[in-house]
């Protein structure tokens, strides 16, 4: 996005650390280097900063940890931009050009019209290494939650792209050669009025080019109160949604205010709704809140157990700055900045015993048997319904698209071979998902789906098998040491 707001004749290089390495000679030759991460990145972020020292290139940080923690980069860049950046950003480029200054602070005045904004260059995305596409509909989300940024960042009042728009970068997107995007929405459905004009036009472009994407997203609970908004956006070919559990005890929610999972029926009845629909659940869930004691960790396995929730991402509450949640801590002086695995003081039980039994849950949610099972679980058996749209997808399929999906099932396989080779699991590893394929139902899905599940399971068996030897040994999920604050120079 932001290389689409860069003017010509300026020239912009993407560098993502998760498929390459920094080469920090090769940046001596940039004017400008710009550098982004959320919270998890954060000891990285200082680590590169640190690394960049000495280069006469101007160094400037956004994005979303920047955006609410500025003081973090304070001696670290030259430049921090919060929030927004999409006239900021254009702007600072131009000062550059014309030999001026650039301020060390942007903020945009003004939240972005969406309607106004280019469509993303994909092609400075090295799409061979990424499985999915990634594309923004809109900004800002209509609930409150505590705990969140998203509100912080970009407001309760969700802006989005007319569809007009959206097409022209699905269609970047199949050129770019990808067949799955993700629209990165954190909450899809957060102006429904809008997103129920969007899916009639993506419907209508997947038909006309033979359905060429997959997509999922991000969406709240409420999804399931709204049977229309479920069709349309299967047969928009949106196939996963991730939704924002959190927890499955109501004075929890009640607590961080979302209040949206609480409203109506339970939360498996709006779960087993959007299954039924044709679209498969994933789920962030978090602990720590101050109503839960140490029962919740046998109370959110059950739940996620029960409802088959596949991939599920738990994590401990952090307290981001800017939000409420932050300032209610700090008011009550529950604060700890210091630790890099539970910033805050819990209410019914210690830090120690949160972020331990966060571990255990987190390892006992990917033995293979338990997420392969979840898996299996949500696939039989489909509903009426659902078992008719599979039979009528699957006559649609083209020769082109068999040998593509063998090509990709034959990349995959190796690449995750080469992973578990490198753990010394090769044997072990294909011997683990070699059972798992032979207990799957017969015809349930694609060796390319199947091979794609084993990536991801091998991803969260391997981090939370990390995460479980190394946790409070002042090591971070990542492996990568903390920096301290004494080891950043003076500014």
């Amino acid at each position: 996005m932001l290389a689409a707001l860069v003017p010509e004749p300026h020239q912009v290089t993407l560098i993502d650390e998760a498929v390459e390495p920094i080469d920090f000679e090769a940046l001596k030759r940039f004017d400008v280097i710009g550098l982004t991460g959320m919270i998890v990145q954060r000891d990285r972020m200082r680590e590169i900063l640190l690394g960049l020292r000495g280069h006469d290139a101007q160094v400037i940080v956004g994005g979303p940890y920047a955006s609410i923690d500025e003081g973090f980069f304070d001696g670290l860049c030259d430049t921090v931009f919060v929030g927004e950046a999409d006239t900021t950003w254009p702007g600072y480029i131009e000062t550059l050009a014309q030999g001026g200054p650039p301020e060390g602070r942007y903020e945009q005045a003004d939240a972005t019209d969406m309607t106004t904004l280019p469509p993303a260059q994909f092609d400075t995305a090295q799409s061979k290494h990424y499985v999915a596409a990634s594309l923004q509909y809109s900004r800002g989300c209509p609930f409150t939650c505590e705990f969140c940024d998203i509100i912080v960042i970009f407001g309760r009042r969700p802006r989005v792209k007319a569809p007009a728009q959206v097409i022209e970068e699905l269609e970047r997107v199949r050129q770019a050669g990808f067949g799955t995007c993700f629209i990165v929405d954190d909450n899809f459905i957060g102006n429904k009025v809008a997103v129920k004009q969007l899916l009639p036009e993506i419907i209508a472009w997947q038909e006309r080019h033979g359905y060429p994407l997959t997509l999922s997203t991000e969406a709240t609970l409420n999804l399931a109160d709204d049977p229309d908004l479920l069709d349309m956006m299967y047969r928009a070919n949106f196939r996963d949604v991730f939704i924002g559990i959190e927890s499955p005890r109501a004075a929890s929610l009640a607590e961080t205010r979302k209040l949206q999972n609480i409203r109506g029926d339970s939360m498996a009845d709006k779960l087993a709704r959007i299954r039924d629909a044709g679209i498969v659940v994933s789920a962030g869930f978090i602990v720590g809140f101050d109503e839960d004691d140490d029962s919740i960790f046998d109370e959110q396995l059950r739940f996620i157990e029960d409802n088959n929730i596949g991939q599920a991402a738990l994590g401990t509450l952090t307290a981001l700055p800017k939000t409420p949640l932050h300032d209610r801590l700090n008011a009550a002086n529950r604060l700890r900045p210091d630790d890099p695995l539970c910033n805050f003081e819990p209410a019914r039980m210690t830090r120690d015993q949160l972020v331990s039994g966060c571990t255990e849950i987190q390892r006992q949610l990917y033995e293979a048997d338990a997420f392969f099972g979840r898996v299996r679980r949500n696939l039989t058996p489909p509903s009426k319904l659902l078992e008719q749209r599979i039979k009528l997808r699957s006559t649609g399929a083209r020769l082109g698209a068999v040998v593509k999906g063998f090509w990709a099932s034959a990349t995959l396989a190796v690449r995750l071979g080469m992973a578990m080779h490198r753990q010394d699991m090769l044997r072990a590893g294909a011997a683990m998902y070699a059972r798992q394929f032979r207990m799957m139902p017969r015809g349930a899905m694609s060796l390319q789906a199947f091979l794609s599940l084993c990536a991801l399971h091998w991803h969260h068996y391997t981090l939370t098998r990390k995460a479980a030897n190394t946790a409070r040994d002042g090591i971070s999920l990542y492996g990568v040491a903390p920096v301290r604050d004494s080891d950043v120079p003076a500014a």
